[in-house]
């Protein structure tokens, strides 16, 4: 049974798309937030200007930060493979949920509709030039491209249709599960012009400079 009531979500009012689609003019900063302090942290970076809040997972942490903020988007990182997966992150106060890897394109878009449903957006998690390609069949409009390096995000990138939104994610994983964030300030740097977005780890926006980078790659 879930720890949630269904009866009780509401569709998403904000837009993710919107804020991370830049058509690779800039780089719109995705603040990423652990569970401790959450709605302080969240706004903190609300006035730092971040573009949306991103989650590794689904949690009360994450619904705290999007009723602390209201007006930003988040992002729950974490990969749904089922209908109650997504209802879980739009219970917490998801407006975006990242699709797991390896479904056929029926799974993908039954899961995508899903969420849709609920208002928010479906993001394809890729992390290699296959999950690119079923992405890119199924109709995903928007990806995280994950990898530790930014030079493995920039070669999955190039594959891209520029009509896509992509989303960086410098980050490590084992199996499914992402563990911890590879991203700095200059791998992000690395990443203006060749992807929308990027999610931003708090080693990076805990710095007293992050305004300044933030004024930098996305004016």
């Amino acid at each position: 049974m879930p720890d949630f009531d269904v009866r009780e979500i509401v569709p998403s009012t904000r837009d993710l798309l919107q804020v991370l689609s830049t058509r690779r003019r800039n780089l719109a900063l995705v603040g990423e937030l652990l569970s401790s302090e959450a709605a302080a942290e969240a706004l903190r970076l609300h006035d730092a200007n971040v573009s949306a809040l991103a989650f590794s997972e689904s949690s009360h942490a994450m619904r705290r930060a999007a009723e602390a903020t209201k007006t930003v988007p988040s992002l729950s990182l974490s990969a749904v493979a089922s209908r109650e997966d997504c209802q879980a992150a739009r219970f917490y106060g998801a407006d975006g949920v990242c699709i797991q890897t390896g479904l056929s394109a029926a799974d993908w878009d039954a899961l995508a509709k899903v969420a849709r449903g609920m208002r928010m957006l479906p993001l394809a998690l890729v992390r290699t030039e296959a999950d690119l390609e079923a992405a890119m069949k199924a109709g995903a409009r928007a990806v995280v491209i994950s990898a530790p390096t930014a030079a493995e995000v920039l070669a999955l990138s190039q594959k891209a249709p520029k009509s896509a939104t992509l989303v960086a994610d410098l980050a490590y994983y084992e199996g499914l599960l992402r563990t911890r964030s590879a991203a700095d300030a200059d791998g992000l740097r690395a990443l203006v012009g060749k992807v929308d977005s990027a999610v931003v780890p708090p080693s990076v926006h805990s710095d007293a400079s992050f305004a300044d980078l933030v004024q930098e790659v996305d004016p």
